[in-house]
């Protein structure tokens, strides 16, 4: 079976959690799609030797800095908020701060990445 084809050159795309897993699976098939990709991600080793492979431009942000996140303005066509952790705990040893990290990362950074990139 083929997989979809499709150009998107000429397009620019963000990948959040490009540094590695899904993340960098998607930036890489958008790249290879013709797509310049930013890679963005906390891991800065990680996210420049991304972009270096797929001749796209390194963005190191750590999207839990909900002040950082609003200030970075994207120029996209395509946006993938895709960055995400996960911590296993029981309900009354969970951490709050642990689930408010969460939520800064998986909830509210999508929302501002999502609201900047349509700004």
């Amino acid at each position: 079976m083929r997989g979809i084809e499709i150009d998107l050159s000429g397009k620019k795309a963000a990948v959040s959690g490009a540094a590695s897993g899904i993340g960098k699976a998607v930036a890489i098939v958008l790249a290879a799609a013709g797509a310049k990709v930013t890679v963005i991600d906390f891991n800065e080793a990680a996210t420049i030797q991304v972009a270096d492979e797929i001749n796209g431009t390194p963005l190191v942000l750590d999207l839990s800095d909900s002040a950082k996140v609003e200030q970075t303005k994207l120029d996209v066509d395509i946006l993938v908020n895709n960055a995400g952790l996960q911590t296993v705990s029981k309900v009354e040893e969970f951490d709050p701060e642990r689930f408010a990290y969460m939520h800064r990362v998986m909830l509210i950074a999508p929302f501002l990445l999502t609201r900047n990139a349509i700004a």
